[in-house]
């Protein structure tokens, strides 16, 4: 079995915040702990972060000689085992609870009075993940590696709705012993801890492939989110599986106990129901487990092989917080369930195919690893990559790729494959293109306006958009996606299928009212932004985007052979460039001239009434802003040259790092959301120093966001700045710790923020900033 390289260890005490996701592009997924829990169950088409169902847990047992702690089985049982001198052992398979355990009853957790392992770490490379545990008074030390296959180019095999873990048991002992890993797990098909309807569940023995376990279901169907299939398998030779109740008739625990007391006597649970009929209840299910066993002599390590697959067909768009048509249109299907009858035929098709996919999987990290890039830039790229694979981005049943920016508590966050979020971006392009032309087919065929004008948010259903604004900085990147795909793909076709639309959106620039309404270059109107307002007025950020647009529509009409409309581009792009630099760059960076529009600005270009002040709110100024030059990051990806004065460039970029970049945040004042705080280093968004801050400058000026500090490190590598540009990411790795954050989840408006993905980057930027 090929291994992978270890991008990242974590000891005992940075596992609290782990929780690396299992799943495929667009399938639903649930993690493996740092402490080695299955935590964060999330198979639906909507968030439920920190949900469980109440079993779900991973549990070893056996017998040894080995000295043990005072387990108590049933006094029979005892006496036997003192007869043989032989000790029953049970273990879950997670590190000592450390937190949250000063509940009103005692601690809340399921299972919390079962023994953990005392000892613990974990390793990482995404989508590997592996956590190590071990107890001076258990005889086995276990590894629980965890993995969903994921394979730049092949979108079907990264898409797949399975967990892969492999639990390998070393024995310490220098006798034989018996040993056993079960899975017990509640039968939750029906609920996603949000909605709720768990009547008539069914747990049934299951085989694919070889492969032994149990399938969930439900004996009726329904077109809900919730409805659908679950199965549990394993590669072991001897396999037990069995259903329980739920309704506690036993009273007082007495489940649990019927649980423990069968672990420890004969290493699996016995089906003490196995004719009970379904439960009559929507608040009552079966309680299952499967159980491996697995002997073991003195010294020797085995291993089982655990698979988890799901299908769960129907998206609700409104639970999912992705909506605004009739509620008739609500579910829509994901495209992984159109792959596969259920989760048994899922699992059916991937277990033949297993070896070769991780195989697959583990060349690719390795790809990563031997990059020449130092440790964080690695890491940033592979670690930031979930966001591909949670409940941001998802597949409509004809493969449409949508995403949200991120994903809030039980909902995604700020919907519509936002234009000037995505636009950061690189990793879909580069490592699953159909993808990202799939996004960009999207917004051009549905979101494009007559006027050009392009929604930034796609609304769903596809063919009914409501949403009515423009942003100068998501429509300019838009243009520059374009070229990027064409780039890749070099499909001819293609682009000239595209073409009209692109230069709409860039006429729309145009338009009276509009962000260049006197054609000179330079963006002057309403510019609705990524920081969710309007700013007024020449500043760098729209301004170059709109270069770097000019500049790609240059590229574009030339190709398609519209050679006046590219020489006019190439006239703007010199008239502006010249502009920005003589009247933006105050001899360190470029500001903002606040300047509200003489005329009403045109439709589509405002979301906020601030135009109509004289003396508008939230605006740049003469403030040094992080992606001040987001513009000449895309340029440079689509490899378009330098927009502005080189020297110039070298010179914001310089003064970026020294006025934004932090140390520490004990002396920084936040009126906004915290991403750094304390003793942590990180890039604010903007800085005043030469003190002439507004006096309320726009939105998520005084915070640090990991995907705008990417982007920022990209262009530090671009021109040279290495020193500066590790840093930079290291800060941001270094919040992601594990003891203080989750390494594999960086937030911004919602968890695994799709902006981050600008860490792809990375690796490409350091690689040519050698040269």
């Amino acid at each position: 079995m090929a291994d992978w390289p270890v991008i990242a260890r974590y000891d005992a005490a940075h596992l609290r915040e782990i929780a690396l996701p299992l799943g495929g592009i667009g399938t639903g997924f649930f993690c493996l702990a740092g402490r080695g829990g299955l935590t964060d169950w999330q198979l639906m088409s909507r968030p439920n972060r920190g949900w469980r169902p109440m079993y779900a847990h991973l549990l070893l047992s056996g017998r040894s000689a080995w000295p043990s702690g005072a387990v108590q089985p049933r006094r029979a049982e005892t006496e036997r085992a003192a007869n043989r001198q032989i000790r029953p052992f049970l273990r879950v398979m997670e590190a000592d609870i450390q937190e949250g355990l000063a509940g009103d009853f005692g601690a809340p957790q399921v299972l919390a009075g079962v023994p953990r392992f005392r000892d613990a770490s974990f390793e990482a490379a995404y989508p590997f993940g592996r956590v190590r545990l071990s107890d001076p008074a258990t005889p086995v030390a276990v590894a629980i590696e965890g993995f969903n296959p994921l394979i730049p180019g092949d979108t079907d095999s990264s898409s797949l709705p399975v967990a892969v873990l492999t639990i390998t048991l070393e024995s310490r002992a220098d006798s034989p012993l018996d040993a056993s890993v079960t899975l017990l797990l509640s039968n939750f098909v029906g609920t996603d801890g949000i909605a709720r309807d768990l009547k008539d569940n069914v747990t049934e023995g299951a085989e694919a492939a070889g492969w032994k376990g149990m399938r969930f279901a439900k004996v009726r169907e329904a077109r809900t989110a919730q409805w659908g299939t679950l199965a549990a398998l394993t590669d072991a030779t001897d396999v037990r599986v069995a259903r329980r109740w739920v309704f506690r008739d036993r009273g007082w625990n007495g489940e649990q106990l019927g649980i423990l007391d069968s672990l420890l006597a004969e290493g699996f649970i016995r089906d003490d129901q196995p004719d009970r009929p379904c439960p009559p209840s929507p608040d009552d299910t079966w309680d299952s487990s499967l159980s491996a066993m697995v002997p073991l002599g003195p010294r020797e390590a085995r291993t089982v092989r655990l698979l988890i697959a799901w299908h769960f067909p129907w998206r609700n768009l409104a639970e999912s917080g992705w909506w605004s048509g009739p509620p008739g249109e609500a579910v829509v299907g994901n495209h992984y369930a159109v792959r596969f009858r259920d989760a048994l035929d899922a699992a059916a098709q991937v277990i033949p195919r297993l070896d070769d996919l991780r195989r697959q999987t583990a060349d690719f990290v390795e790809s990563v690893a031997r990059r020449a890039a130092p440790q964080p830039l690695k890491e940033a790229a592979l670690f930031t990559l979930t966001a591909l694979r949670t409940h941001t981005s998802f597949r409509l049943a004809d493969g449409t790729f949508a995403g949200f920016e991120g994903c809030s508590g039980q909902a995604g966050c700020c919907t519509g494959s936002c234009t000037h979020v995505w636009n950061y971006e690189e990793a879909t392009l580069r490592l699953f293109p159909d993808l990202h032309r799939s996004m960009v087919e999207s917004h051009l065929k549905h979101a494009v306006t007559p006027s050009g004008a392009e929604r930034f948010r796609l609304s769903l259903p596809i063919v009914s958009q409501t949403w009515n604004g423009a942003a100068a900085d998501g429509q300019m990147g838009l243009i520059v996606r374009v070229y990027e795909q064409y780039l890749v793909d070099r499909d001819l076709e293609w682009l000239k299928a595209h073409y009209p639309r692109a230069k709409s959106m860039l006429e729309f620039a145009w338009v009276p009212g509009g962000w260049d309404a006197d054609r000179d270059g330079v963006m002057e109107g309403v510019q609705h932004n990524t920081y969710d307002v309007e700013f007024m007025g020449p500043n760098p950020m729209c301004t170059v985007y709109y270069l770097a647009a000019l500049a790609a529509m240059e590229k574009m009409a030339a190709l398609v052979g519209d050679g006046g409309f590219a020489r006019e581009c190439a006239q703007l792009r010199q008239r502006g460039s010249r502009w920005v630099d003589g009247h933006l760059f105050n001899g360190r960076f470029y500001v903002q001239i606040v300047q509200p529009p003489r005329e009403p600005p045109a439709p589509f270009t405002f979301m906020t009434e601030e135009w109509r002040r004289p003396d508008p709110l939230f605006q740049l100024g003469r403030g040094c802003l992080i992606d001040q030059l987001v513009g000449q990051y895309k340029a440079n990806r689509a490899g378009l040259g330098d927009l502005l004065d080189s020297q110039h460039i070298r010179q914001t970029l310089a003064s970026i790092f020294r006025h934004n970049f932090r140390r520490n945040f004990r002396d920084h004042y936040n009126n906004m959301r915290t991403f750094a705080a304390g003793d942590e280093s990180g890039t604010l968004i903007c800085s005043y120093p030469d003190g002439e801050r507004p006096a309320q400058p726009f939105p998520y000026w005084s915070e640090c966001m990991t995907g705008f500090e990417y982007q920022f490190a990209v262009l530090l590598l671009d021109y040279g700045f290495r020193r500066e540009a590790v840093a930079v990411a290291k800060a941001v790795r270094d919040r992601h710790s594990g003891a203080n954050r989750n390494p594999f989840n960086e937030p911004e408006c919602g968890s695994y923020y799709a902006r981050a993905m600008a860490a792809w980057a990375l690796l490409d930027a350091w690689d040519r900033s050698a040269g």
